[in-house]
């Protein structure tokens, strides 16, 4: 089952809050807030290069570390987990290359996840989050979309053919006719910055897979945990009966906890690997460059226009 909370009082005959009264009291309850018995934290490992291959990555000192339970790598969630494709099947042509929850040889964006490490407080992953040591071999990157496109420019994923995501292609009528026709034609070219939400409840995940019977319990500051019930289930191979998500209180969305991260991905394989409760909580400068991004757009218009 999946479950969200949404109760409480009403407040105001015109903007109903229902948990306003409930929240002003103190009484919410988010994901940081749980914390079971037996249960560990988790860190990540984030790559600082564009793109970049992954020569050597040596996490032996940090599984030593104080306090720490496991450190996993990408191949190790890997045999877990299946990756992910994020493809609209109602846009004919969209193509996107299989995401690991940990990157696997190569990291393809600045601040994708590389290693997690699981320790008994946040403190004691963090300070073996910092013995990790990878070699790394720097990779060209593609940052602007237009020049992506150029023929000279690196193809990321070159299975794919190109760094075209999708074409859509929408005409209707003559419309060289409607241009030449035209008693004036203004033309511009707009470009709007990419920006990311910045709730006041960073990205949350709690999970706890009991081995006894086979059930995962996750509570997930997320937007859709129906949806993520099934993604949960389908990646780990798991039946949909023995998944659980919860929702609680969830400090802000807007649109950005739609999604499911590789690093909420890695600490439910944590959790199904040590059988104990992990907790993840992005901190805020890492929401930075892990959470989705959006408007990033260059259009240039052209409009047709007639006196009469």
């Amino acid at each position: 089952t999946a479950v969200g909370h949404n109760t409480g009082n009403t407040i105001g005959a015109s903007l109903p809050r229902s948990n306003a009264l409930r929240l002003l009291a103190g009484r919410g309850q988010y994901v940081d807030d749980l914390n079971p018995p037996r249960g560990l934290h988790a860190v990540v490992l984030r790559s600082p290069y564009a793109h970049a291959r992954i020569v050597a990555l040596d996490v032996a000192a940090a599984a030593a570390a104080p306090g720490v339970a496991r450190v996993l790598t990408g191949r190790d969630v890997a045999k877990l987990c299946d990756p992910c494709v994020g493809v609209l099947k109602l846009v004919a042509g969209m193509q996107s290359a299989p995401q690991w929850p940990l990157a696997v040889e190569r990291a393809c964006w600045q601040g994708e996840p590389v290693a997690l490490v699981v320790a008994a407080t946040r403190a004691e992953a963090e300070d073996a989050l910092a013995l990790i040591e990878v070699d790394w071999e720097e990779l060209p990157a593609v940052t602007d979309a237009e020049s992506a496109l150029d023929p000279q420019t690196p193809v990321i994923h070159p299975g794919l053919g190109s760094n075209l995501c999708f074409e859509r292609v929408v005409e209707a009528g003559d419309v060289a006719a409607a241009f030449a026709q035209a008693d004036h034609v203004i033309e511009a070219e707009f470009n709007t910055g990419r920006h990311t939400a910045v709730t006041l409840e960073p990205r949350s995940i709690l999970a706890d897979f009991n081995a006894a019977d086979g059930q995962l319990t996750v509570w997930h500051s997320t937007q859709v945990p129906y949806m993520m019930q099934w993604i949960l289930a389908r990646h780990f191979r798991l039946p949909e009966t023995q998944v659980r998500v919860i929702a609680p209180d969830v400090g802000g969305g807007f649109g950005m906890k739609i999604h499911i991260y590789g690093d909420e991905m890695a600490a439910v394989a944590a959790s199904l690997l040590l059988g104990r409760p992990v907790k993840f909580v992005a901190d805020r400068l890492e929401s930075f460059v892990s959470d989705f991004h959006a408007r990033g757009h260059r259009v240039r218009a052209r409009m047709a226009l007639t006196k009469t």
